[in-house]
Parts: structure tokens; sequence; C-alpha cells
């Protein structure tokens, strides 16, 4: 999803350590008046740059609670993120920040130039997104398997502690829905197809279900849909952007949820990898993941049951997300249609997927 979910924060006595590593900017963007303040804080962070030779654009896409401006001088290029209204209900700013601590200092991701009360600035990777038709491109699928795999052989292990936040964030979520929504309509719409109790019951259920998977706990992206996966066609590189959902996860979940992102915003379910897919997959990753040894037909197939009974997860997670937002986003999307569509395929899939 390019949507705003929330990870909570994690190692607090470690936050400011790795915060003091991010200049700080005593400023706060003005949504009413975003090119000017934009302009400002370029003036605060880089003064030698000439403000009436910038160039401003808008780079905020799919459904999305921020805003992003990219501003180009000559050949240097940043991008100011400033968060909408209700972000904070799904998004944890602190541990945001840290991932762009770790992350830049694995070569994974851009420098951070500063922080200001409501946004960041930070450097600018090149590039186009991804289509949905990439995803399965036979040049470029393993492009992702590697890299997701480079993400997962991250040690973040001095900043935040290393234990799984899944579930943890998910009840958070959960007890972010509202008991009943402002919108009557939309409050009769949402309990016509499922309840909290309900939710917080599969939870549970899921949870000591996936306990049992052998899925070793890593440092996730989260959230590798095509508009986070950025290409250079002259490097034949890619890059993963957008890093507010990455924590540590058990690796199931980054590899059953991408595939869950094949399906697209519509969730056609159609889309979701074949057997055969995966299978080629999930050999790229784990041959990029370990190389010491050879893999092996019997490690394929138990990457393929741990990656689906993960995207049960996925499933399950991004539809209680969608409650949140419906009640939060002033967007214009069907929040509560999405989540449905989610609850859908995961209560359909749910006894195969668990029995694999």
């Amino acid at each position: 999803m390019v949507m705003d979910k929330r990870a909570p924060s994690q190692a607090v006595d470690r936050v400011p350590a790795a915060f003091n590593q991010v200049p700080f900017l005593d400023y706060t963007m003005d949504h009413a008046d975003i090119m000017d303040g934009c302009a400002t804080l370029i003036g605060m962070v880089f003064p030698e740059w000439s403000l009436k030779d910038v160039v401003f654009t808008h780079q905020t896409h799919g459904l999305t609670k921020y805003v992003v401006v990219k501003c180009v001088w000559g050949t240097e290029t940043i991008l100011i993120r400033t968060y909408g209204k209700g972000t904070d209900a799904l998004i944890d700013r602190n541990q945001e920040m840290m991932n762009f601590v770790i992350l830049s200092r694995s070569g994974l991701s851009p420098k951070v130039h500063g922080r200001f009360h409501n946004g960041f600035i930070y450097g600018y990777v090149d590039g186009i997104p991804f289509s949905a038709s990439d995803l399965k491109h036979d040049e470029k699928y393993p492009l992702i398997a590697r890299h997701m795999a480079r993400w997962h052989k991250v040690d973040a292990s001095d900043i935040i502690e290393p234990t799984s936040q899944l579930f943890k964030t998910y009840y958070e979520w959960l007890d972010s829905i509202p008991e009943k929504f402002t919108n009557p309509s939309l409050d009769a719409t949402v309990r016509s197809f499922i309840t909290i109790d309900r939710l917080r019951k599969e939870l549970e259920n899921l949870e000591a279900e996936l306990s049992k998977v052998d899925s070793p706990v890593v440092f996730c992206h989260g959230d590798v849909n095509p508009m986070n996966i950025i290409y250079d066609g002259e490097s034949g590189k890619i890059d993963f952007i957008d890093y507010e959902y990455g924590f540590y996860r058990p690796r199931g979940f980054d590899l059953g949820n991408h595939f869950c992102e094949h399906t697209g915003f519509d969730c056609e379910w159609e889309l979701y990898p074949n057997p055969e897919f995966q299978r080629k997959f999930l050999r790229e990753y784990l041959e990029a993941y370990d190389s010491s040894k050879p893999v092996t037909e019997g490690d394929v197939t138990r990457a393929c049951a741990e990656a689906n009974k993960f995207s049960l997860a996925s499933n399950l997670g991004w539809g209680i997300w969608g409650l949140v937002q419906a009640e939060l986003s002033d967007l214009e999307f069907d929040y509560p249609g999405y989540s449905k569509m989610r609850f859908d395929e995961y209560f359909r899939r749910k006894k195969a997927y668990l029995a694999m």
C-alpha cells in the first residue's frame, strides 16, 4: 500500500541518540502555504541555494495523507515531506526517523538533511516507480527478491530491539477503530460485514498459528508495492522508498505482503502470484539471503508455505487499517470496501494456507 499505516516506536532510550544524527529545525509547515514553507526550509538547510532558481514540484502519489514536494536546484535534488491531518494515529514518526538512520548507514536510503515539527527533508532517489506488470517481469522480479533479501540482512539491534512488532501494531490499529463511526451510513456498512470483537478473536488466533511458523525475525520494509519500488533504467538497479513502516517482523510477512501487493488497490486476486512464480521469486530471495549454501527444492517449498501463511496477516492487518482510515481520512477512497475485500480474502484462504 501507499497509504498511511503505523508502526510502534521501540527502544525509547535509544531514540535520542538516533535523532541527534538528524538536525532539528524549529519550524512547523503551514499546509495552506506549502510552497512558501518549502522555500523557508530550503533557506534554513541549504543557505547556499539561490531560491529564485529552485524548482518546486508536488510529488505526492497514491492515497497518502502527507505531501511531498520535490525541490531542484541545478544538479541538486531533495524532497520535503509534511504530514497531514490524522496521520499520527497510524504512523509513528519516531520509528520513521530511526528507520532513515538505520537504512542510510546501510546504503538503503538517502540521507535525511533535517526534521521539523511536522515533517522532514531528505534525499531524492532517482528513477521511476514500478508498474504492476513489472512485478512479474522476468528481468525485474529477481531485483525485488534480491533487494528484499538485502533489507532482511540489516542489523538495527543497536537502535531498536530486534523483536517482532507485527501483532503489537495490529492490536494498536484495532484499538484505534471507533466503537461507533461518526458517519451513520459508514457505521452501518462496516457492521454489516465485521465487528471489532470478531477481528480481535481472529488476530489472537492468527497470532497463535503464525507463532508456529519458522520465519526468522528480520528488519522488514513492510510495504513493498509497485509505487515503493524505484527503478533506475541506466544502472538496472532498484531501491525501495517510503520507510515509515519498516521494523522487525517475521520475514514471511514481507514476502507474503509483497505477493498481496501484486493485486493492487482493487484487490484483483487473480493477480496473486501462482505457485510457479512464487517458487521462482522465493528461490531468488533465498539464494540472495544466504549464499553460503545451496537452496534446495525443500527450502523453496517451506518458503512458499511461510509466505502464504503470512499473507493472511497482510490481509487481516490492512483490513483493520482500512477501518481506521475510514474514520480519519478525508481522501476520496472506499476504505470500508477495501477492508471488506481484504477480510473476504483472509477468510477465503485461511484454512488452506494454514494447512500448508
